[in-house]
């Protein structure tokens, strides 16, 4: 079969040619992303409920709503916080559920929320589901102004963004910094006292007036006309000539008797500022399937344009363009490729001579050109693990050529004529390397089964290798006696000086035959020495560091900053204006961009979020170079530490996994009182600890809340409502809403509200005036009977239904999640809870656990399909039992891998770890199959299995050594690096160890006599 194929040599030509064409035309073409895309399996339900205290909100909204919600099938956890007058519930759906599936889900989440909306209190208004608010928008802007009316600036935004929304492949744009305008009717109390004006009469005027009424339609003829009575408000100026009417029969000019202005609402509920100066971001999400490179290159075209026709003060900046980290990631890959490829060629060249280096190497490019064709033929973008996969089966990529090199070489030595020297070794070792090959891409099987993020993010490592490697295969078979023909003409038979054939001769080769024969002669101490090393390699491990999940290389940080519950919003807008002006001066500084009250958007999968919170605001920190990150961010958080005592203020890198703090210990029960205490223990135990940084829980602080306490006996006398004192205190205070006014773009609500305001003068609480249904008012202080200012809670925070608290911390500087979780778990489970209360372990803990959970949960059928494989090749069970001794024994180069290099051991090592597995596996077999060559040919067992060690020294030390040194450039890759030590340490020392074990336990296992090697 292999021969007819091989016969056809114009269309073997056309087809490669083919393929380097396709390759090329693939790479160019595909969709290429910064990460791969993976769904955010949640959904957001809020629900506002204005007026009410956290816990009646909790109590009347989030508790019905959660009753109802968790009758939803595939879910993993709820958590909600109940706060003054809003209530957030977010719904995280089990990370096996496929994405395809999640619309369903989403489907009837919305059918569960509507159904128990009838619940809800009256005040309550309608609940509100957010399932896309995980979606990635890849390019990320901010429009600054400097000197431009606000109105005329956001103005101008939304014409650019109407402009960029129009581009091909924007799917959505979302805005953050846009200031919330109001039209504040301000007035005297007094003054409307002696024209005896109650403002309650525009209330219900100015709700009737704008209020829209279908006036209906008559018929006349045989045609019917509708009745249109004509339009709201549609300026100022209108409402300010609004007529008020008295019940003494008087009239004013709603301008007359109050002030009527358009301001921006206080408090703010999202600013941005770029460089100090105000701004409104725009964040464009991309279609699915799309080339980020090519939508931006639109994007910054569409905006080169807009540009000139802005004036000046208005300007553009990019804060995070995808497309640009995707376009320096792919030149870095190519780069990275490049090198590999070259440390690849330069290796064989050294080792197998120039024509076969070359040819081996021609085997590798045909690998990489057709994997770019089946990747875009089944939708596999080019993204930063993607490419990682490349660079990491590049190595094994040239096993299979070199294994069909090698034995060419050796037919070729021997004087067998060339046409069957050159399929030879590929039909004798088709079966085989298939086989080894499919162990190999099953030794990262469990990467394709699991569900967790950590497992989606990797997924696509899996497909690549798969199909990379088993194209390899193929090639070898095909491409490399094809082109064997080329390289070959005239063969190369070599004969020592005896006349006799020459096969592995030379001095390595002697000295190993030398080290295979002792071995074999002292196979009890090399079996005992082999369990001694891996005995004491297990011990080791201890002193391995360990980690999760690697920060994402980023040239941007964050500065996440909370002041205590309760301070007012302005207060954290000086701090970060003044932390952002110290910054500037720093010469490593590219730009700041500002947020208050929460994050803006999710730019990039591993942006950290934040909800929304009055005490909150960030800085996104930019720099001239990546290099500079960790010192930048270092003296940042002892400037603001040593600055801002009374902030909680920590430095962020970018994350791809993980939550908001590395360890979490959540304690859960029905009274928050105790929930208090138990969380005050662990904090105790967390400060104490050297390792801990940033500790702090969940609820923060109690805040001062004002409470009149309502007397309906007085207010009865007097009759006024609770109704009317609490609009009376609102208009006191932030306003009230009496309707609301559309200037032809935007919906303005109109607030009533005293010119002097409690925030003014705090004295006058107890004078707040109060009216019912008469001109006059009443004081506050003659409806309550007592007014106080107490202390509670702002958030109630639950977790699957139950009241909840999170003490949180992450580690200091120079040390590990891990290293922290093991020095405090012992401490914290230590604390007697109370009948009724839990403690459980989230964040860095948690998510490593059901990573390695899912990992493991794959494990034994990928361990099973191996075996199969094996028993399949070998035909009987002593060979795959000697080949499944020798898998422990790959951690030994592992462990000292990283105990010299002082890495973290994590979530990636240990995909390293299990690919590894797979080519020692890879290797023992092709060394197995060669023993049972030689035992076929004639030869007695010690001779084959000496002779087999010495033949196949080439082929597998050539592999090894390709796989390391081609995995040199992702030493330098922060996220991959862990993984790149795990293969490279572990394949050196494996290799080694194969091909002295393995001869070693078949002696062992097949009682052959070594006593002869004596002599």
């Amino acid at each position: 079969m292999l021969d007819k194929i091989l016969s056809k040599k114009a269309f073997l030509s056309f087809v490669f040619i083919s393929l380097v064409v396709g390759g090329i035309m693939s790479f160019g073409s595909m969709g290429k992303l910064e990460d791969p895309e993976i769904p955010v399996k949640a959904a957001v339900v809020i629900t506002s409920y204005p007026g009410a205290t956290a816990k009646e909100v909790e109590k009347e909204v989030t508790d019905i709503l959660e009753k109802a919600i968790q009758r939803l099938e595939h879910i993993d956890h709820i958590e909600s916080r109940s706060m003054p007058g809003l209530s957030e519930i977010q719904i995280t759906i089990e990370s096996g559920v496929p994405s395809s599936q999640l619309p369903q889900l989403w489907d009837h989440l919305r059918r569960k929320v509507n159904d128990a909306k009838g619940g809800l209190p009256s005040g309550a208004g309608a609940p509100n589901i957010n399932d896309d608010f995980g979606d990635v928008s890849g390019i990320f802007m901010a429009i600054s102004n400097d000197g431009h009316d606000y109105y005329d600036f956001q103005n101008y935004v939304d014409d650019i963004s109407k402009e960029l929304l129009d581009i091909n492949g924007v799917k959505r744009i979302e805005t953050f910094g846009k200031q919330r305008e109001v039209v504040n009717i301000s007035f005297n109390n007094e003054y409307f006292a002696t024209l005896g004006v109650n403002p309650m009469m525009i209330f219900q005027a100015f709700h009737d007036q704008g209020q829209t009424v279908d006036a209906g339609s008559f018929v006349s003829g045989s045609q019917r006309i509708r009745v249109n009575i004509g339009n709201k408000f549609q300026s100022i100026d209108e409402i300010k000539n609004f007529e008020v009417k008295l019940s003494n029969g008087g009239r004013y000019r709603l301008g007359q008797i109050a002030r009527v202005t358009r301001d921006f609402y206080d408090p703010v509920t999202e600013r941005l500022k770029y460089n100090g100066f105000p701004a409104i971001s725009l964040a464009l999400s991309m279609e699915a399937g799309g080339n980020v490179i090519e939508l931006g290159e639109r994007v910054e075209e569409r905006l080169q344009k807009i540009e000139e026709s802005l004036p000046v003060g208005i300007e553009i900046h990019p804060v995070y363009f995808q497309h640009k980290n995707v376009d320096d990631a792919i030149n870095d890959f190519m780069i990275n490729l490049i090198e590999s490829v070259l440390i690849v060629v330069v290796v064989l060249l050294l080792a197998m001579g120039f024509r076969a280096g070359l040819l081996i190497a021609s085997g590798l490019v045909f690998t990489i050109l057709t994997t770019f064709i089946v990747m875009g033929a089944t939708g596999i973008e080019l993204h930063r693990v993607s490419l990682a996969a490349i660079i990491i089966a590049m190595g094994m990529l040239v096993d299979n050529s070199i294994v069909v090199v090698d034995g060419i070489l050796v037919d070729l030595q021997k004087g067998i004529k060339q046409k069957k020297a050159f399929v030879a070794t590929a039909k004798k070792s088709a079966m085989p390397l298939l086989g080894a090959t499919l162990v190999a891409i099953l030794a990262f099987l469990p990467l394709a089964f699991n569900s967790t993020a950590a497992g989606e993010f990797l997924r696509p490592l899996f497909y690549v290798l798969a199909i990379s490697l088993f194209l390899s295969w193929i090639l070898a078979l095909i491409q490399t006696p094809f082109m064997a023909q080329f390289f070959y003409r005239k063969g190369r038979q070599k004969k020592s000086k005896s006349g006799e054939i020459e096969t592995n001769q030379g001095v390595f080769y002697r000295w190993f035959d030398k080290v295979i024969r002792f071995s074999l002669l002292h196979k009890s101490m090399m079996a005992i020495l082999m369990v001694v090393l891996l005995v004491a390699s297990f011990w080791s491990f201890k002193f391995v560091k360990k980690d999760f999940f690697p920060n994402s290389p980023y040239n941007q940080f964050l500065l996440e900053y909370y002041l205590p519950e309760g301070s007012d919003v302005s207060q954290v807008e000086t701090d970060l204006e003044l932390v952002q002006k110290e910054i500037s001066q720093w010469e490593e500084i590219d730009f700041v961009v500002s947020a208050l009250v929460r994050t803006p958007v999710r730019y990039t999968l591993s942006r950290p979020m934040n909800s929304m919170n009055m005490n909150y605001g960030e800085l996104i920190i930019s720099l001239k170079s990546e290099d500079d990150l960790n010192p930048v961010k270092q003296r940042l958080q002892e400037y603001v530490s040593q600055n801002y005592p009374q902030a909680d203020a920590r430095t962020r890198n970018y994350s791809s996994m993980g939550g908001d703090y590395k360890i979490q210990a959540m304690f859960q029960g029905p009274d928050d009182k105790v929930l208090f205490q138990l969380a005050e223990q662990a904090k105790a135990i967390m400060r104490k600890e050297e390792m801990a940084a940033f500790v702090n829980d969940n609820w923060r602080n109690p805040v001062k809340t004002l409470s009149p306490k309502y007397s309906q006996e007085k207010a009865r006398k007097l009759g006024v409502t609770r109704g009317d004192m609490a609009r009376a205190i609102a208009i006191a205070t932030s306003g009230h809403p009496v309707g609301s006014f559309y200037d032809g773009e935007y919906r303005l609500p109109v607030m009533l509200k005293l010119n002097k305001t409690v925030a003014d003068d705090v004295n006058q609480i107890a004078s707040i005036p109060v009216w019912a249904g008469l001109p006059t008012s009443v004081s506050l202080e003659q409806l309550v009977d007592s007014i106080d200012m107490e202390w509670e809670y702002n958030v109630v925070r639950r977790y699957d239904a139950k009241r909840s608290i999170k003490v949180q911390a992450d580690p200091a500087p120079g040390f590990t999640g891990v290293q922290l979780q093991t020095a405090l778990t012992k401490k914290i489970e230590a604390i007697p809870l109370p009948e009724g209360y839990t403690l459980k372990w989230l964040g860095e803990i948690d998510s490593s656990t059901k990573a390695n959970a899912a990992l493991a949960e794959n494990m034994p059928l990928a361990f099973l399909l191996m075996v199969i494989i094996i028993i399949g090749l070998f035909g009987n069970f002593r060979q795959p039992f000697i080949i499944l001794c020798l898998m422990p024994l790959s951690f030994v180069g592992v462990i000292l891998g990283f105990q010299v290099t002082g890495i973290s051991f994590g979530f990636f090592s240990i995909i390293g770890t299990l690919g590894l597995m797979g080519m020692m596996i890879k290797n023992a077999v092709v060394l197995l199959d060669e023993i049972n060559v030689e035992i076929k040919e004639g030869r007695d067992k010690l001779t084959a299995v000496i002779n087999s060690a010495v033949s196949r020294l080439r082929p597998v030390m050539m592999a090894s050594l390709t796989t390391i040194l081609g995995m040199l450039p992702l030493l330098w890759d922060e996220m991959f690096k862990t993984m790149a030590v795990a293969i490279m340490f572990g394949l050196l020392v494996g290799t080694i160890i194969t091909l002295i074990v393995v001869p070693v336990l078949y002696t062992v296992f097949y009682r052959v006599n070594t006593k002869a090697l004596r002599k």
